[in-house]
């Protein structure tokens, strides 16, 4: 706990989810990336949004509506708080498939926590903050709230809502790939196969232990080599104008691995330095343009610390 504050300011991650073979379990913050939410305290009992910035006008400012606003409510409520939020909500996130509802909720309810002194731990806020998001989504999924709560890497689990936080990986770099097109996650989750053979499942889920294991042992190499997906990737792949270039051109300038960043359409890889990175970003960015796509290309790391106030 800390003393309460008229205002504060908190910074949320963008996220991956799935990371490839995970299919709604794994899930990793990504730096630099994410929202940034400005809040004070108001003598009303409500949420209000006062504004969005960098969202094109494209999100609703309509509390009830966007899941920063929803959170905060929601955590209010758990408080029993007998003051309200106001709102100002900086988007940062330059695409689909890179969780931005949640880190929107994840920001709104981590602030309105701090406004009213801290009173509940970050285990406290995951599930509020996930049913935030689950509210505009529509599906209950924990993967990019627990990463952009907790950062780094996490074990999350859709039947018991428990998480395992693994902590960052050091030296792996994040080469994102956000293509202007957008792919709705009801889309995208429309084509994922309900029946799997079983050794896809099982190569899955071996490829998703290794991908722990690569955490767990700090093992670069082992987290990207471990991200291939035989399950979700080749369904989801047509969805993305241009995704299988943009994989090939990402492994062949370097990447350890290559795969779809959650839901899509942005597109993930993962190599050992910087220098590669600008390379495989070059690549992906080419065979996107290939396809007539534009892209913005982020070069990052994995995030170790999730959402914190910053003011």
């Amino acid at each position: 706990m800390s003393a309460p504050r008229d205002a504060v300011t908190v910074f949320a991650p963008a996220s991956t989810g799935n990371i490839g073979p995970g299919f709604d379990v794994l899930g990793m913050a990504l730096a630099g990336l994410g929202d940034t939410v400005h809040a004070r305290r108001i003598p009303d009992r409500k949420v209000v949004i006062r504004e969005i910035r960098g969202d094109n006008g494209k999100l609703p400012t309509d509390a009830r509506k966007n899941t920063a606003g929803i959170a905060a409510s929601k955590v209010l409520k758990l408080l029993k708080a007998d003051a309200g939020v106001e709102l100002i909500l900086e988007k940062n996130i330059p695409g689909n498939g890179l969780g931005s509802s949640a880190a929107s909720a994840i920001a709104g309810g981590f602030a309105a926590n701090a406004l009213f002194g801290s009173r509940l731990s970050k285990a406290d806020l995951l599930l509020p903050c996930a049913a935030a998001e689950a509210s505009v989504s529509g599906g209950y999924f924990l993967d990019n709230a627990a990463a952009s709560l907790f950062g780094g890497v996490n074990v999350t689990n859709p039947e018991t809502r428990e998480v395992i936080s693994l902590g960052g990986l050091a030296g792996a770099v994040i080469v994102v790939a956000t293509p202007r097109y957008q792919l709705l996650t009801a889309r995208s989750r429309k084509v994922v196969p309900k029946r799997v053979p079983l050794a896809s499942m099982i190569a899955n889920c071996s490829r998703a232990c290794a991908i722990v294991a690569g955490v767990a042992k700090q093992d670069v190499g082992i987290f990207g080599r471990s991200i291939v997906d035989v399950v979700v990737e080749p369904a989801r792949a047509p969805l993305i104008p241009g995704f299988a270039a943009v994989k090939r051109a990402a492994l062949k300038a370097g990447a350890l691995g290559c795969s779809i960043s959650g839901a899509g359409s942005s597109v993930f890889a993962v190599t050992r330095d910087r220098e590669t990175g600008g390379r495989i970003g070059d690549a992906m960015k080419k065979a996107f343009a290939r396809a007539r796509l534009d892209s913005v290309i982020t070069v990052t790391t994995i995030d170790p610390d999730g959402a914190r106030l910053i003011g």
